[in-house]
Order: structure tokens, then sequence, then C-alpha cells
């Protein structure tokens, strides 16, 4: 039997699993993989830049204020796609929601079931001309058919 006197057990909960792993701590400044990876990447491309932009001349000044201020174009661009977020999503996963959108169709058109058989996808024709024989049809159940300006024009 245990007593009563037994020492009481105390546990952590955890309240951040939400949040992504830090990987790197400097100081008091945490990087995810994530960051770590685009600021590697960012400043790759910054010395790249460094050593190409090296004809602009070293002796004088206005060359390497030009030189410093093209190489650090690479490097503020990975800070700011490493930190900023818009909405609660990174600039990343903005630009593949913009790319996604841009690569969807603008026009829809619809097309009747009627030339569809069980055997049939809904998205093209039974047989060949069955486009053109149902065009003269008319059917209450119709379904949408995504087609691209270029194939309804």
């Amino acid at each position: 039997m245990s007593s009563s006197s037994s020492p009481s057990r105390k546990h952590t909960v955890p309240t951040h699993l939400n949040l992504p792993d830090q990987v790197l701590t400097l100081w008091s400044f945490n990087l995810t993989a994530r960051q770590l990876l685009l600021l590697l990447v960012g400043g790759g491309l910054s010395g790249d830049l460094w050593h190409a932009l090296a004809v602009l001349g070293h002796e004088t000044v206005v060359g390497q204020d030009v030189r410093v201020l093209l190489t650090l174009v690479p490097l503020l661009l990975a800070l700011v796609v490493a930190w900023y977020q818009h909405a609660g999503r990174y600039l990343e996963v903005w630009c593949l929601v913009l790319l996604r959108y841009h690569l969807q169709p603008r026009r829809f058109v619809w097309r009747t079931l009627r030339a569809a058989g069980p055997q049939q996808s809904i998205h093209g024709p039974l047989f060949p001309g069955a486009d053109e024989r149902e065009r003269g049809q008319r059917s209450t159940m119709t379904v949408p058919d995504a087609v691209t300006e270029q194939e309804a024009a």
C-alpha cells in the first residue's frame, strides 16, 4: 500500500507545439531549418555576386559602394523571405498560391451529360464528334468542364 505522504509528481506540459523546431541558437536568436537554409542561400548568392563584381575596381569609392549595394540585395531578399509573414503564411507559400491561381483556367464551359455513358469520363466525349452533335440538343443535367481560353476559341 502506498502512503498518503508520498511526494507529488510534477510534469511539465509543452505549450509550444505548433512552433517549428529551432536548429541553431546564437545568443537569444533562434533559427529554424527553413530560415537557416534561406540565409545560407542568400549569403552564398551575395558572395558569388561579390566575386563577379570585382571588375568594378577596388580602388574607387564609387565602385566599391555600388559593389556593396548590389551584393546586399540577395542577402536582404533572403532575410525578408525568411522572416516576413502575411496572414500567417510565409512569402514562398504566397508565391505558390499565386502560381496555382494563375495556372487555373479562366473560362468554364458547361456541357451536357447526355453523350456521356457509364464507361465514359465526364471530361471527354464518348466518341469523336459527340460535342458537335450535342450542341443542338438541350439537357437539364449539366456538368462544368474547365476549358482554357485557347481551347474555347
